[in-house]
């Protein structure tokens, strides 16, 4: 067995261990903190790059300089017609 796939191994039981310790009300609280911790990773990776956000920047800008663009005023109009 690898190294990292023992010490994985490991943490599991030590977390099995402690979590069967604890009380209804901790495990929901663990739960509800483990659940928020996921929810931040997945905002995260959710995240563009730098480098694409400056990219979908310039292609914005090219399309407002052709003219490929709708104004305040113009939406206003077509928006009365929705």
């Amino acid at each position: 067995m690898k190294l990292g796939a023992m010490k994985e191994q490991t943490l599991n039981q030590e977390f099995k261990f402690y979590y069967s310790m604890l009380s209804q009300a901790q495990k929901e609280s663990m739960l509800s903190m483990m659940k928020s911790f996921l929810d931040k990773a997945a905002e995260k990776s959710n995240r563009i790059s730098v480098a694409q956000y400056n990219k979908e920047l310039e292609e914005a800008e090219e399309r407002i300089n052709k003219g490929q663009f709708i104004t305040q005023e113009s939406l206003r109009e077509e928006a009365k017609g929705w």
